[in-house]
This record gives structure tokens, sequence and C-alpha cells, in this order.
């Protein structure tokens, strides 16, 4: 008999999804498939009042002043590229006669890194990178020295999504404020919302971008954007957001004119939104338990332990849970990463995540450049009888080092 999927790459998307949300995503598709705004009738309405309940929701779990300051999108990277864009078209618009000055860090995920650098490229902005210490970890400080009177945006992410290494992101954002105090700060929440407990408006947060189908359990496809009123005043035209929006189409509202509203969340939402999707994220928001990342870190912890006692395998990040999601990535020596985790696959069964994680910053800073290493990442459902399996295939493919001839 075959070994049963062991999947540890829920850092990547959750897996298995609860039940509800496939079963909320088919009744939402037999009984309220309306476009949602598009219309007076009964699945029109009952396809609005989806979207209304996942932004109450997600407005709900991060202490949003208000639901209409959530903008749904199709995932982290649109809202990453949403205000990204944004804010650089504003900023250019309005701003400095020097470049605008966009500071970031090597652990942010390629949603950002590959955004900054397009424009980087095309010296359309002025582009600073702050480094991270051996353990992947960002002094605060250091974001805020590389502020400058230009500086339009700060991008940083939660947590490291190679590593799992959580950022101090409140001690960030009040440094920023002494050295940038009108810089706006956009923080990736993707590898950290449903694991930790984000309150926007305690941290300062101007920008969050949220992710639906990772530690909020939902299905892929959905996501969302957060935006302060410093972010996006109240009452605003389109010249004076700090958050210029060049997509346009149907919005539901205003439908007579052929100007974009500039409310929110309509001045962000042209287009259907995918509301089959957010059903599914709304009956996994309804879900979610804390005592599920309680598990998870567990987890992690039998994980960290497990590997550090294993020869030839090294961790990246400090080999303990404090400071970390439940994500831990590792290597053995001479073996390929890739190669690691496809006779993770093929042999075990297991499924882990090889390479460099869409970061490769910050494998470089960490030192195992182009080959990355293989990332494992427990879920709510994972047990300890399966990590022991992993940490049994990882022991069995070590000692194969171990017992290799070496040449005379």
């Amino acid at each position: 008999m075959s070994t049963p999927l062991i999947y540890l790459d829920n850092a990547a998307t959750s897996w298995p999804k609860q039940p509800c949300v496939g079963e909320a995503m088919v009744d939402f598709l037999n009984h309220k498939a309306g476009n949602p705004g598009r219309g007076g009738h009964k699945l029109a309405r009952a396809a609005g009042d989806v979207i209304e309940e996942a932004r109450f929701k997600i407005a709900q779990l991060i202490n949003a002043p208000s639901p209409s300051r959530v903008v749904l999108t199709h995932g982290c990277t649109d809202a990453l590229n949403l205000a990204i864009h944004g804010v650089i078209r504003a900023a250019q618009r309005t701003g400095c006669e020097d470049a605008v000055h966009i500071v970031t860090t090597v652990l942010e995920h390629n949603a950002v890194l590959r955004t900054l650098h397009c424009y980087a490229s095309d010296n359309k902005i002025n582009l600073t990178y702050v480094e991270c210490d051996e353990f992947g970890y960002i002094d605060p400080q250091k974001i805020a020295d590389a502020c400058n009177e230009c500086t339009a945006l700060v991008c940083m992410t939660h947590a490291s999504n190679a590593m799992g290494s959580i950022q101090p992101i409140h001690e960030a954002i009040e440094c920023v404020r002494k050295t940038a105090p009108d810089a706006l700060v956009l923080v990736d929440c993707a590898q950290t919302l449903g694991h930790i407990k984000i309150d926007v408006q305690s941290i300062g947060i101007d920008l969050l971008a949220i992710a639906g189908h990772k530690g909020l359990g939902g299905p892929t496809g959905t996501g969302a954007l957060y935006l302060s009123c410093k972010a996006f005043p109240d009452n605003c035209t389109q010249s004076e957001s700090r958050v210029f929006c060049e997509r346009r189409g149907g919005t539901g509202s205003k439908a007579p004119g052929l100007e974009m509203p500039t409310q929110l969340p309509d001045a962000l939402e042209a287009g259907t939104s995918n509301a089959v999707g957010f059903a599914g994220l709304v009956a996994a928001m309804n879900a979610l338990d804390p005592k599920h990342h309680e598990h998870e870190m567990m987890l992690t912890a039998q994980i960290l332990d497990g590997l550090c006692s294993i020869d030839h395998v090294t961790i990246y990040g400090k080999p303990k849970t404090e400071g970390r999601t439940p994500v831990v990535l590792f290597n053995i020596d001479t073996i390929d990463p890739r190669v690691l985790a496809d006779r993770l696959d093929r042999e075990y069964n297991i499924a882990t995540r090889a390479g460099s994680h869409c970061a490769p910053l910050a494998h470089h800073a960490l030192g195992n450049g182009e080959n990355g290493g293989v990332r494992v990442s427990p879920g709510p459902t994972t047990t300890p009888n399966e990590i022991e399996h992993l940490l049994n295939a990882v022991r069995e493919i070590a000692a194969q080092i171990s017992a290799a001839p070496t040449n005379q």
C-alpha cells in the first residue's frame, strides 16, 4: 500500500481546505452566482452580499476603521501591484524634483522585487535595498536610515516566505515616521495573516497586502488591499489620492459617468470580483481557530529539533520557533535542493517546495545563492507522525552522504 500524501507546502497555499470552503463555493454557484453590484435581481443582490461579507470579515480581522477601506483583489500579488504602481504613479505626478525614492528589503517576494525593478531599470525611481542579518531579520533603524525627503514608499514583508522570519514591522514603522513622516508603508502579510494578529490601526500600517489562500485557508484567486486615510483620504479626488489607479472599468456604482468613482472601494475595484472565491474565503475565515497556529508551531518545533540532530543538514534562520512562522528552510550537504525535494516527493510521497521561493535576494543574503533550499511548512491537519516520517526520510537521505565512498 502506498504512503498517503504528506503535504508540507502550506506556505505556498494551504491544503487541504476545510470542507466548508468547497461547500460554500458550490452553494454560491448553485444559488447566488449573479454578478455582484450589476443588477437589482435576487442573484445579483445575493452575490453582492457575499462580496460585502468578505470585505467586512477582512476589515474585522485586521481592525480596519471601515470595511470600505478594504479593496478586494485577485490575490496578494495583485494587491502589491495595485499599491506599488499606484503610489509611484501618484508620486510622479506631484512629487520631488528628484526621482521618486522607494525603500524595500532583500527579503521581499518577487511580487515586490520585480515590480520595483521594472521602474528602477528604467530610471523612473531610486531604489534602496535594506539587508538582513545572518538569521533573516531586518534592523528597523536601517530601514529608517535608508529613507530621505523624497521617499514615497517603504515596502516590507511581515515575514519571509523563504525562511519564516517575522519582521518587527511596528518598530520599523515607528522609526520611519521619525525620518520620513510623509512616506507610506506597505506591508506584505501573505505569510502572516491567519497566523498572527494584525491591527493596522495600532501598528500604523498605511497599506496592507493580503492573501486569501494561505494562512486564511481560502481558495486561490482571493486577496485584498487595505488603505489607510493617509494613503487614500476620505472624499478625495484621484489627483489628491496617494494611490493613483489607472485601472478602469465597470464598478456597479455611478455607471452613467465616464469617470471612475472617487470613493473606496469602488475607486480601485474595476471589473467583476471573484465572488465564488470570496464565498469560499468567508467560510474559511469563519472556521479560523487560534489552536491551528499553536498546532503548527508545535510541529515546527518538532521539525527544527529533528533536523538539528541530523548530520549534513543546514537550517537557515534561528533554530527555534520564537520569531518565526511555521516555515523551515534547510539543505543537505552536496545535494541540490531540487533533487532533494524530488526524492521526498517520489520516494516518500512528501510535498515540499525547493528553489528560491520567488525570493532570490533573500537566498543570496543567506549564502545559498541560485540553488536556494528546501522549504517545509506544516498546516492545521498535519500530524506529528507525518513530521516524523519527514525526519526519517531526511535521515535516510543524509546518511547516504556519510556512507558514500570518498576518493583516495
